[in-house]
C-alpha cells in the first residue's frame, strides 16, 4: 500500500542537509527527464500536470487553483504528488503538495547561492508567504548568515515570520541596501528588486511565480551579466523577469556539471519550477521513510 503523507509529515520528515544531496543528484543525472507540463482550464479554475522520471520511478505533480476555495474555508491551490516505481506501476508515495513543492524550491535555491556565493553575510527575505516561509526554514539550516532580515508590504506578517528565524522586519529599501543575499518570494506584479539599490557583489534569488509576477527591474538584469535559471524554457516562456538580450543564461543543471555562468557586478538566479525537482523530493521523501522504517 503507498504511504500517504500530509504536509505536517511531510515537514517532519525531510532532512534539510539530505534534501540538497537528493536534488544535486537528480539534477546531475542526465537520464532524468521531465515533458513540459500539462495545464488547462475549467469553470473557473486551473489545473496543472507535472510528470517527470528518472532512476527507476516516476513522480507525477497535480496541482490546482480554485479561487473560489477561500471563500469555503478551503486553500486557493491544492494538488498532490504521486511516486509510482517504473518497473511495477507500484503507487509508492502520495503526498500534500504544497510543502513538498516548498522544500524542493527552497532545495534548488540553496544549490544556486552556493553556486554563485550566496552562502554568508546578511541574508534578506523579500515576501512572508509559503515559499519565504520554506526558504529561511530551509537556507538558516544548511548556510550560516549572520543576519536575517524579512520585508513584507503588510508589516506584522514580516514580523512574525522574522521572529522565527531570529531575524528582523525592515524596510523595503534598507534591506536592498543592507542584504549580501536577497531572495525574492512574492506574488508582485511589478518589480521588488532594484538594480540601483543592491550593493556591489550581492546575489540575489527570485522564485517568484510565472507571470503577471514580476520580480526584476531592468537595472538588475543590466549588473548582471549571466542569469542563472531553474529551467531556460520555463523562465523564458512563463516569467517576464529575464531578458536574453541582456544576460547570458545558464541552467542550473548545466551549471552542476561544469558550465560556467559568468559574474556581473551582481549575480543572479531565477526560477519558476520544474517538475525535475518534483522527483527529488518524492524520492528524498521515500527514501527518508524507508530508513526510518527499516
Amino acid at each position: 500500500m503507498p504511504v500517504h503523507l500530509s504536509n505536517s509529515e511531510v515537514d517532519m520528515l525531510v532532512d534539510p542537509a539530505g534534501l540538497l544531496e537528493d536534488v544535486e543528484s537528480v539534477l546531475r543525472d542526465q537520464g532524468v527527464v521531465a515533458p513540459a507540463r500539462l495545464s488547462l482550464e475549467h469553470s473557473g479554475s486551473w489545473l496543472g500536470v507535472m510528470p517527470s522520471a528518472g532512476q527507476g520511478f516516476y513522480a507525477v505533480k497535480v496541482v490546482g487553483v480554485y479561487p473560489g476555495n477561500p471563500e469555503r474555508g478551503l486553500p486557493l491551490v491544492r494538488g498532490r504528488l504521486l511516486l509510482v516505481d517504473a518497473g511495477t506501476g507500484d503507487l509508492l508515495l502520495e503526498a500534500d503538495a504544497e510543502a513538498p513543492t516548498g522544500w524542493r524550491t527552497a532545495a534548488a535555491t540553496a544549490l544556486a547561492l552556493r553556486l554563485l556565493g550566496g552562502t554568508r553575510g546578511v541574508l534578506g527575505v523579500i515576501g512572508a508567504g509559503v515559499q519565504a516561509e520554506y526558504h529561511l526554514r530551509l537556507l538558516t539550516h544548511v548556510y550560516r548568515y549572520s543576519r536575517v532580515l524579512v520585508y513584507s508590504r503588510t508589516r506584522s506578517r514580516a514580523e512574525e515570520l522574522a521572529a522565527r528565524y531570529g531575524g528582523e522586519a525592515v524596510g523595503h529599501e534598507e534591506l536592498l541596501r543592507s542584504a549580501d543575499t536577497v531572495v525574492a518570494a512574492t506574488t508582485a506584479r511589478s518589480p521588488v528588486v532594484l538594480g540601483r539599490l543592491l550593493r556591489s557583489g550581492a546575489v540575489v534569488a527570485s522564485v517568484g511565480a510565472p507571470r503577471p509576477v514580476r520580480e526584476l527591474d531592468r537595472g538588475t538584469l543590466q549588473r548582471a551579466r549571466c542569469v542563472l535559471v531553474d529551467t531556460r524554457e520555463g523562465v523564458l516562456s512563463e516569467s517576464s523577469d529575464v531578458d536574453e538580450e541582456l544576460v547570458e543564461i545558464v541552467e542550473l543543471r548545466e551549471a552542476l556539471r561544469g558550465k560556467n555562468c559568468p559574474a556581473g557586478e551582481i549575480r543572479v538566479y531565477k526560477s519558476v519550477g520544474t517538475a525535475v525537482l518534483d522527483l527529488a523530493i518524492a524520492l528524498h521523501l521515500y527514501r527518508r521513510l524507508a530508513r526510518r522504517d527499516s
